[in-house]
């Protein structure tokens, strides 16, 4: 699920990727898995063909559960950078984790999907961070988890305070985004060991 000013345009990073078309305040949440985005389970995955699965896996990511899921709404076409302004170590959702300005491109770090062991690509986002080739790996690299829950822990207090489009699916959906509400702001206390590979809905 995607949040709401947001288009698609032709990216500089990769073919096409998402673009804020209004301000995005630091603490939106801008995605999150949900229930609507497409999702094939562990024994389906298993079952397809391998150009089948390699063309979902681009796009989509896998679960803790071994299940596939493939984000609705656009937010599948989010671009990697090495400088994402969208983390989510800790949570189950997506943040921007400083202002995203009108016509900004929408990024996040490719290496949290962590469930798909052994992915690699060489990255092109031009970013003074850049770390030339991204792998899933990287997400168990204590300096990157580092300056990912600095940023993280850095916006949190925003959650509350901005709007936020989501919110109804995300009280539903997201036990951390409900804790955020009941006033936790340190993520030690907001993370209930979810994430954007294991979702509250799938886990619980």
């Amino acid at each position: 699920m995607l949040t709401k000013g947001i288009d698609i345009r032709a990216s500089r990073t990769h073919n096409v990727g998402l673009f804020a078309t209004e301000e995005l305040p630091t603490g939106t949440v801008i995605w999150l898995p949900c229930t609507k985005c497409s999702r094939w389970s562990k024994e389906e995955v298993a079952d397809l063909p391998a150009a089948r699965f390699q063309a979902l896996d681009t796009y989509g990511h896998l679960l803790t559960d071994g299940s596939l899921l493939l984000p609705c709404l656009g937010a599948y076409l989010m671009n990697h950078s090495c400088e994402a302004n969208v983390l989510d170590l800790g949570l189950d959702f997506g943040l921007a984790v400083r202002d995203i300005a009108p016509g900004e491109e929408i990024t996040c770090d490719y290496a949290t999907f962590v469930e798909d062991g052994g992915w690699s690509m060489e990255c092109h986002c031009r970013s003074p961070r850049c770390r030339g080739r991204v792998t899933t790996e990287q997400g168990g690299d204590p300096d990157i988890k580092r300056t990912w829950l600095e940023r993280i822990e850095a916006a949190l207090p925003g959650v509350a305070a901005v709007e936020q489009p989501l919110q109804d699916i995300l009280k539903e959906l997201s036990e951390p985004y409900r804790r955020i509400l009941g006033g936790k702001t340190d993520l030690q206390q907001v993370s209930t060991g979810a994430s954007v590979c294991a979702p509250s809905f799938v886990t619980r």
